[in-house]
């Protein structure tokens, strides 16, 4: 009897033992937590639109972008067609963004036109009673008769064209006429074509200008029986302001032709 007794009281205290654990589990809860706002909205974040006067809206904001502060929710943003900025951040950064602004939303340098002088010669080791070399060339024809094996440069045309940038070519054409080089003949009547293409200014850290030329092309062509002497001068050049430059030569028998360019900025 009294070994039934003390089974019971066992299993009895074991069951409370488990009971208290059971029911200090927690509910389940539905309740739904609120989202995280992930905007820097209690900051004190500001908004301020700015005008672009002279510069290119899009342009001036990816120079700008990297003054903002870079929270979420800090934004710089650009419409071309109302010319506008608008910047969303702290209100420091955008102080600093509106004083880039101010620096950087100025006039662009003018860009000056172009003014290509294009002399071309013949040379000889005979002196063909042609049209001398003019003056402002006395410093190439030196150069030349240093390098050429021709004594007599005489002037068979000379073309100024005015030009601005453009990728697009610039074609032109003519006729002259040079001594036949035997006494007694008559002339002999030149065609000729030229093309320049693809002209841009390029600017140094100084700020001055050099005319660049992607194609430039020249040729011709002399009557000789029973077929014609033909010359193409071909190349891309770099021209300085002022610069006289030999841009090439090509036989045509006993004669050479020789293409000088100059380049002039006109503001």
């Amino acid at each position: 009897m009294l070994k039934t007794f003390k089974y019971i009281v066992t299993g009895v205290a074991v069951a409370f033992m488990f009971v208290p654990s059971i029911l200090a589990q927690p509910p389940a809860s539905t309740t739904t937590q609120p989202a995280v706002d992930n905007y820097v909205t209690e900051k004190n974040f500001k908004s301020k639109v700015f005008d672009v006067k002279y510069r290119d809206p899009n342009s001036l904001a990816a120079v700008v972008r990297q003054l903002g502060s870079g929270f979420k929710g800090a934004a710089i943003t650009s419409n071309s067609d109302f010319r506008t900025i608008t910047v969303r951040d702290f209100p420091e950064n955008i102080a600093t963004i509106e004083e880039a602004i101010k620096r950087l939303d100025t006039p662009a340098t003018p860009r000056p036109n172009i003014e290509l002088h294009m002399h071309v010669l013949i040379a000889s080791n005979t002196a063909g009673g042609g049209t001398p070399a003019p003056a402002e060339l006395k410093d190439v024809l030196e150069q030349l008769r240093g390098t050429l094996n021709y004594r007599n440069y005489e002037l068979v045309t000379s073309v100024v064209q005015r030009l601005t940038e453009t990728p697009r070519g610039l074609p032109g054409s003519g006729t002259a006429e040079i001594p036949s080089g035997n006494p007694g003949m008559p002339n002999l009547s030149m065609p000729y074509e030229y093309y320049v293409g693809m002209v841009s200014l390029i600017q140094d850290a100084a700020g001055a200008f050099s005319v660049q030329i992607g194609e430039f092309n020249f040729a011709t062509s002399l009557p000789a029986p029973p077929d014609r002497d033909r010359a193409k001068v071909q190349t891309a050049l770099n021209l300085r302001d002022g610069e006289k430059v030999v841009v090439g030569t090509a036989t045509m028998r006993n004669r050479a032709l020789v293409v000088v360019l100059t380049a002039k900025l006109v503001k």
